[in-house]
């Protein structure tokens, strides 16, 4: 019979997590299903399983078990990054490689004796390969893709079956709570006993089709039916070009006028396979000196026309007179990230009387000149404490504002609501003793004038799951017309300046 070898990785989103976070490997962590102490963990390592966090549970629950809980979101975007990583390596491995659900590799394992001297030694240079990029895996060489990858669920390591005889027998052992059976039926079987794979397999189909549903009656096709031949999956060959400089250049304008040639055949290629330009990666190998990377992203997708061609050059010439080069350029490569363009990153919202796509392309070029992260804005999110309320977040295109109806705002008339500008770390203040010389906020060089008015306290409490919190807020107005946001920390008896108001 054919050989075909399934690749597990356990929690693959955890594994993204703490592979992000290499120094979060020995604490614990947990994977949420949405962003707050309300969103329900999905996954958690051995270090938060020890303290107590469970899947299912509520973050803000978690944190009461383990106050040094680390807790994100994985996105999507994020595993089908590290799925397609992982393509790449085990196709260094496998002359055949079909993709699954996520973290689920089958492999084609046949003609690689030569290659590597036997299955098990092939086996575990493969996991070795993955534990090298930070991935842990498990590796078993079967004969039928299901019941191989029901034993890679439960066995660590490598493991090569000898016959299907064998594998059918392993399996047979497996339980069913390791397996993807929904819970109801995983209650149910468990009411009758049945608590492996093999028992639940001695039924017959067509009784667990009427009693169960066909979901269930497809789950048992599944271990008993023959599986399909291997799919296997390519990754879609990069779209690069690259030109050797003969002789050595370091000077950015003769750079960009020779990569001006890889650009248009870059965006001719991409424009061909029916894609637009999303970002162009350059890497510069210099004359005995480490070589240069960086990228260049666009305001929005481009295709192949010379207005985009202006553009990218020069957003190359803002990012190329930033870079100093240690040595002259031997070797550039050029190397294109297509996207499929859709028909409102082409549009940029027509129709909106503001001019967005200058708006963007301005964008683009500071992000070129000054760094990715030099266009951010605050982004909303649930919390207790006024600074965790909000995150910065890169910006990448221009959107017209959302203007919602605000009552006017402590004094201020009615249409022209005050805003508050928290300052990045709250200024610590001496005692309030209920009256002002101006020298309680002056002295911060951020307020002018004595304090006349105090309005407040507008109470803030919480973090009994991890640092207590009360303060006690207040408005303070002084005698030159500015406005200050304090509080008074009531376990720890002092007073912060913590925003302006405009």
């Amino acid at each position: 019979m054919t050989r075909i070898a399934c690749v597990d990785l356990p929690a693959l989103p955890l594994q993204v997590l703490v592979r992000a976070h290499p120094d979060w490997k020995d604490a614990p962590v947990a994977v949420l299903s949405k962003p707050g102490l309300q969103g329900e963990i999905t996954a958690v390592n051995t270090a938060a399983r020890r303290r107590g966090v469970a899947v299912g549970m509520r973050h803000a629950a978690a944190l009461a078990l383990a106050p040094g809980l680390h807790a994100e979101v994985v996105d999507a975007a994020a595993i089908q990054r590290a799925s397609e990583e992982l393509l790449q390596l085990l196709l260094r491995r496998a002359p055949g490689v079909e993709p699954g659900a996520p973290g689920v590799f089958w492999l084609d394992p046949e003609g690689l004796v030569k290659l590597f001297g036997d299955l098990p030694r092939w086996g575990h240079g493969l996991l070795d390969s993955l534990m090298a990029a930070g991935f842990v895996a498990s590796l078993v060489v079967g004969f039928h893709r299901h019941r191989a990858h029901a034993l890679a669920r439960v066995h660590r390591g490598v493991l090569v079956i000898g016959d299907a005889a064998e594998e059918t027998a392993l399996a047979a052992r497996v339980p069913l709570a390791r397996l993807d059976v929904p819970p109801g039926l995983l209650d149910s079987l468990g009411q009758l006993g049945i608590h492996h794979l093999g028992g639940f397999l001695t039924l017959p189909p067509e009784e667990l089709r009427a009693r169960f549903g066909a979901a269930a009656a497809e789950l048992h096709a599944t271990y008993t039916r023959e599986a399909g031949a291997l799919r296997p999956e390519l990754p879609a060959e990069p779209v690069c070009e690259s030109l050797e400089l003969e002789p050595p250049d370091d000077h950015s304008e003769r750079l960009l006028f020779a990569i001006v040639p890889l650009l248009d055949r870059l965006l001719a290629r991409l424009s061909a396979r029916g894609e637009a330009l999303a970002a162009v990666q350059v890497a510069m190998e210099l004359d005995h000196a480490p070589p240069v990377r960086t990228a260049i992203e666009p305001a929005s997708p481009l295709g192949d026309d010379p207005a985009a061609r202006r553009q990218l050059t020069d957003l190359l010439r803002l990012r190329l007179g930033g870079i100093e080069l240690q040595a002259p350029v031997v070797r550039l490569t050029l190397t294109a990230v297509g996207t499929q363009a859709t028909g409102e990153q082409l549009a940029l919202l027509r129709g909106t009387g503001r001019d967005l796509h200058a708006a963007s392309l301005a964008i683009a070029r500071v992000r070129a000149a000054f760094g990715d992260a030099s266009v951010t804005r605050a982004r909303l999110r649930p919390a207790h404490l006024p600074e965790a309320g909000f995150a910065w977040e890169p910006v990448t295109a221009a959107t017209c504002p959302k203007v919602q109806d605000a009552p006017a705002n402590h004094g201020a008339a009615p249409g022209a609501p005050l805003c508050r500008r928290l300052l990045a770390r709250p200024r610590p203040l001496p005692p309030w003793t209920g009256a002002d010389d101006g020298r309680w906020l002056a002295g911060t060089g951020l307020v002018r004038g004595a304090v006349i008015r105090m309005t407040g306290p507008y109470r803030v409490s919480g973090g009994w799951w991890a640092r207590t919190v009360e303060r006690d807020y207040y408005f303070a107005e002084t005698s030159a017309g500015d406005i200050a946001w304090v509080y008074h920390d009531g376990p720890r008896g002092r007073w912060f300046l913590h925003a302006l108001l405009d």
